[in-house]
């Protein structure tokens, strides 16, 4: 194969546009009213998942290519989980962006899902669902720990052919990690995070 600079624009280009696939992602806060209480509806991911199976999280996914925007990402991804229709989902805002660790870009919306009773989980991705009151989460602020994020060399780095560099572990940075224990139930990590900024912004 030839190298041109039209091979080599071309090329660029497509990764220009996976990276911006793979970089958003949308997730919705769904607010279900229970005998005129306010809840939250969480989802525990099947353990059949190669990313985090088990962990609990919003509805939500990955920014396609051909979703029209974040919000529509949020509520496809939340009809394909849930197996809901579109209609029984409204939306009553967003939060502001978040930078997840990694570089991942979410956007948070909040709304509300008429029912519970005609849910259809796809088992597939979702194992189950439970709702935790609003209030609760008002009155029992989450755990905090705290992360650090660096860089351990693997066992084939070749020290040998390079200078000043250390085979130790380096730590780069940290970062809070926030978690909610309701019941049985351990929400953390990001979807703790986007939870936190929610009630923060409720209850300002």
């Amino acid at each position: 194969m030839m190298i041109t600079i039209e091979n080599i624009v071309k090329q660029i280009k497509k990764q220009e546009r996976t990276k911006f696939v793979d970089n958003k992602a949308a997730v919705l806060l769904p607010i279900v009213d229970i005998d005129h209480q306010l809840h939250l509806l969480f989802q525990v991911r099947s353990k059949k998942l190669k990313w985090q199976p088990g962990d609990i999280c919003f509805p939500g996914g990955r920014v396609e290519l051909t979703d029209i925007t974040p919000e529509y990402t949020a509520k496809r991804e939340t009809v394909e989980e849930l197996g809901i229709a579109l209609n029984q989902i409204t939306i009553l805002g967003q939060l502001p962006k978040f930078i997840a660790t990694l570089g991942m870009i979410i956007y948070p919306f909040v709304g509300t899902i008429n029912s519970l009773d005609d849910l259809q989980l796809n088992h597939a991705e979702v194992e189950q669902i439970f709702t935790v009151p609003i209030e609760w989460f008002i009155h029992n602020p989450p755990q905090c720990a705290t992360m650090f994020v660096g860089h351990k060399p693997a066992d084939d780095f070749p020290f040998d052919i390079i200078t000043n560099r250390s085979p130790n572990w380096q730590k780069r940075s940290e970062h809070s990690i926030y978690f909610y224990q309701y019941h049985n139930w351990v929400i953390w990590g990001l979807t703790a995070q986007i939870l936190k900024r929610f009630i923060e912004t409720i209850g300002k």
